[in-house]
Parts: structure tokens; sequence; C-alpha cells
């Protein structure tokens, strides 16, 4: 059964609280978008005065560090972390992924806002440990976790926004596109038009993940010096 929409009042038998809120917040969010979000449209969505809802939230920005962190929980990453310091950075970086599309516009907050309660910092700490623990200096380990946010970022948007006829979804719209790109007066543009004309969104995450990774490597402590400070 799918969610009733943000607009319509729930019913009040449940008591209000900061749990119900922040799940009432998430579903405008997901609808609308962070700027639809108010409390008034909240306080109406509950069925109740928006008054009330003050109780249990501080008001818009708590409730939108409620929502990153919730987004942020749902990621489930696995405790403890095995593999190398390449294959946890690919399990961070593709449960993140996983998130994203459940909720692009709420984990949009998660990537761009500064958050510091400890649901939020969970996975920040979780990728700077990865690093750490391989030997990785901290200057280091702080400018890979803020690149690998903003390659995220950029994926999301790029996902969330693209238009249906790049997602393959219609053969008609993709034939027509590739069609126009081949016929095109730019020659690389003409030449590589199939691929162009479709985007393949998980093939290409993993792909600049696995490039990310391969960057990172010429960072990377020697073997050994990793074997010490894990220890």
């Amino acid at each position: 059964m799918s969610a009733a929409p943000p607009s319509r009042r729930e019913p009040t038998a449940k008591p209000l609280s900061r749990e119900r809120i922040i799940a009432a917040a998430l579903r405008i969010i997901d609808a609308d978008g962070a700027d639809a979000l108010s409390m008034r449209r909240l306080a109406a969505t509950l069925g109740v005065q928006a008054m009330s809802l003050y109780n249990h939230v501080g008001g818009k920005a708590d409730l939108i560090d409620g929502v990153a962190e919730f987004v942020t929980r749902e990621m489930r990453l696995p405790k403890p972390m095995e593999g190398s310091w390449e294959d946890r950075i690919r399990t961070i970086a593709h449960a993140f992924r996983r998130t994203s599309l459940r909720h692009p516009r709420a984990c949009q907050l998660v990537l761009t806002r500064q958050l510091s309660s400890p649901t939020a910092l969970a996975p920040i700490d979780c990728s700077l440990t990865v690093l750490l623990d391989h030997g990785f200096d901290e200057e280091t380990a702080v400018r890979a976790l803020r690149l690998f946010t903003a390659y995220q970022v950029g994926c999301l948007l790029r996902e969330f926004y693209a238009s249906s006829e790049n997602r393959g979804e219609d053969d008609a719209a993709v034939r027509e596109r590739t069609g126009r790109l081949a016929g095109s007066d730019f020659p690389a543009v003409a030449r590589v038009a199939p691929m162009l004309a479709v985007i393949d969104h998980e093939a290409e995450f993993a792909f600049g993940v696995e490039t990310l990774i391969e960057g990172l490597r010429k960072h990377a402590p020697p073997p050994a010096a990793a074997g010490r400070e894990g220890r």
C-alpha cells in the first residue's frame, strides 16, 4: 500500500512524536523537495496545529537535520567492515547510492548540509576510519572524503534530473537521439553517438568510484606501513 500524499491529513489517533514528525517531513521532501517543507504544511499533513510541532522539534533546521539522520541510518553499513580499504570504500559508496535512489531529494541534504549529530557523523567517521586505519595521513583522508562526497553529489543530481530519453527507457527516443548525434557536425560526438544516447547510471557510478580509488592508491602508504598503522 502506497503512502498518502504529503498534502493529505494523517489520522490523529497516534500521538505526536519526533519520529512521526520527521517521517512526515521526509515524505514532503521526497515528493516536492526541501523548499516545499514548512511547519505549516507539515502540521496540516499531520492534522495538528503548527505550534504543537515545537514540543518535539526546534524548527525547520532541526527537521532537516532529523531527515538527514533518518536517511543516514538507512545506509545500514556492515559492522565491522571487512576487506581491503578499497573494498570498504566501495561498500560505503554503493550503500549511499542505494539510499540516494530511495530518497534522492533528501539525500542532497545529507551530502550538502553541514551535519554534526552522532547519527549523521557516523558514515563520515566510518569513511575516515577506513583510510586512517590503513595509514593514510589525516590531510589526505579528509581530502579523499570530500572528493568522494563531491563525486556523489554530482552523480546524484545528474541521475535524478536526467531526462527520460537518456535513461534508455524509451527505445524510440534513444534511436532518435542517436541519429541526431550521429548526424551532427562534430566528428567525435558522431563517433560515440550510440554511447552518448544512453546513460547506464549504475555502471558509470561504479566506473567513477573505481577511477577515484585508483587515483587514491597513489597516496596510499606502503603495505608495511599500513600494517603497522592497523595494529
